[in-house]
């Protein structure tokens, strides 16, 4: 299959996932959002990991973990990307750590991004995302 005919059929399958499954926010975590630390010490709580887990699972150094969970870093997209594949997260909880981090949403529209959606769709690991997204000729997380 060649490139083209791979993006077309990420990116209807991430719009057709997203125009059936996606829920918006709902009016009270739109008005008052978690910094990225809260969210994901809840997020760390309900999978039962240490911080030095995700970052690990996250291919991110310690340090730059522990600044990211003090609230001393902005982390990146790509940086949030790999946490939401290290904790495993729905295509709503990747969409809200997004927005916590006041980075751009995943959108089928994006060649890359539709390539992110599917693996995060269908759960694949970090190792596995890279893998798909070098398949697809995108630049890995």
């Amino acid at each position: 299959m060649d490139r083209t005919n791979r993006e077309s059929n990420y990116t209807e399958y991430a719009i057709e996932w997203m125009r059936t499954h996606e829920t918006p926010l709902p009016p009270d975590q739109l008005m008052a959002l978690e910094s990225i630390p809260s969210y994901l010490n809840k997020k760390l709580g309900e999978k039962n990991l240490s911080t030095a887990q995700l970052f690990e699972a996250a291919d991110t150094e310690r340090s730059t973990g522990y600044k990211i969970m003090n609230g001393q870093l902005l982390p990146s997209r790509d940086s949030l990307l790999r946490v939401i594949f290290a904790l495993g997260l729905d295509v709503n909880e990747a969409q809200y750590l997004l927005k916590v981090g006041r980075r751009a949403r995943l959108t089928p529209r994006d060649s890359r991004d539709a390539v992110i959606l599917h693996c995060i769709i269908k759960h694949m690991s970090l190792i596995d995302a890279n893998l798909t997204l070098d398949e697809a000729g995108e630049e890995t997380l």
